[in-house]
């Protein structure tokens, strides 16, 4: 299912949650930098609760996808774009991730309908982290692990070839979503959603490409980023992925420097943004304040 020609990337789509706000607003600070008029649609994730993203919008002209749900489930999210009707090429995305460049420079030199991150990985990484390859050829005869498998944090996609239906068997649209099997289908719809786009490739529906277009944050080095050549234009045509719990501050965060740029730029375009910057960092105290306060009500 190949495309005839290569097809511009339209709009981002960004898998947000209360806990990675901070680092949503890198992200989109990242992304405006080279592109400051592409669309970005926020997927909120309410599942930890309620946050504020007016900012977001009306600084950075952000929209909030709406999905009808307000709590998705780790990472099903990422799947609602996929199921729009309209043929449109997409990038999806973890919002823990800054581009370091012009990145869809370098990937709508694709023309396959999918682009996912090429990097190895470990067997026994991929048994715990996606799939059993052995199992899965077991419990689906016309399934055959390809070799690979790829990291759902960022992926260029074109909707309209899946649909919900497809991921019916395997999931359970409530609210919030639910792997139908979590013991076969390992984080969130990582697993699951490797499985779908090599079974559906096997069968013709679409095309897998593959481009080392993401660096892991834990592993590079100040060196490999270098904040100076980031002024005016950038040789880096990859984004930097943070994955994991994250602390409350940056302090033992890899990289802390490259956000600490982004997130320096994202409120130095906002009105009083040095006023808005000491709240957003006030807010996660005052939470937590609260959660105390009501524990001590409940058992002081």
């Amino acid at each position: 299912m190949l495309s005839q020609k290569l097809m511009p990337i339209t709009k981002i789509f960004l898998a947000g949650y209360r806990r990675d706000v901070r680092f949503t607003r890198c992200c989109v600070a990242s992304i405006r930098k080279w592109y400051p008029h592409i669309r970005i649609s926020l997927i909120k994730d309410e599942l930890a609760g309620a946050y504020d993203t007016s900012d977001l919008e009306q600084f950075y002209g952000v929209d909030i996808f709406d999905g009808g749900v307000r709590s998705y489930g780790w990472g099903m999210s990422k799947l609602e774009p996929l199921f729009l009707p309209e043929r449109q090429r997409i990038l999806i995305l973890d919002s823990d991730i800054v581009f370091a460049g012009p990145v869809l420079d370098r990937l709508e030199q694709s023309a396959e309908d999918f682009v996912v991150a090429e990097e190895a990985h470990p067997g026994d990484e991929i048994r715990e982290y996606y799939f059993d390859p052995e199992l899965m050829e077991r419990r689906h005869p016309g399934f055959r692990y390809p070799g690979y498998v790829f990291n759902t944090g960022q992926i260029v996609a074109t909707s309209g070839i899946l649909q919900r239906e497809d991921f019916s068997p395997f999931v359970s649209f409530s609210e919030p979503r639910r792997s139908l099997e979590p013991e076969v289908f390992r984080c969130g719809e990582q697993g699951l959603l490797n499985f779908m786009l090599f079974s559906h490739q096997q069968r013709g529906r679409l095309s897998i490409g593959r481009t080392a277009f993401m660096q892991w944050a834990g592993r590079l080095r100040p060196e490999d980023v270098e904040i100076a050549r980031l002024e005016g234009g950038s040789p880096y045509d990859f984004l930097v992925h943070w994955a994991g719990p994250k602390a409350a501050g940056l302090s033992s965060t890899p990289m802390k420097y490259l956000l600490t740029y982004f997130e320096d730029a994202y409120y130095r375009r906002i009105s009083h943004g040095a006023l808005l910057k000491h709240f957003h960092k006030l807010q996660p105290l005052a939470a937590d304040l609260s959660k105390k306060l009501k524990c001590w009500r409940r058992h002081g």
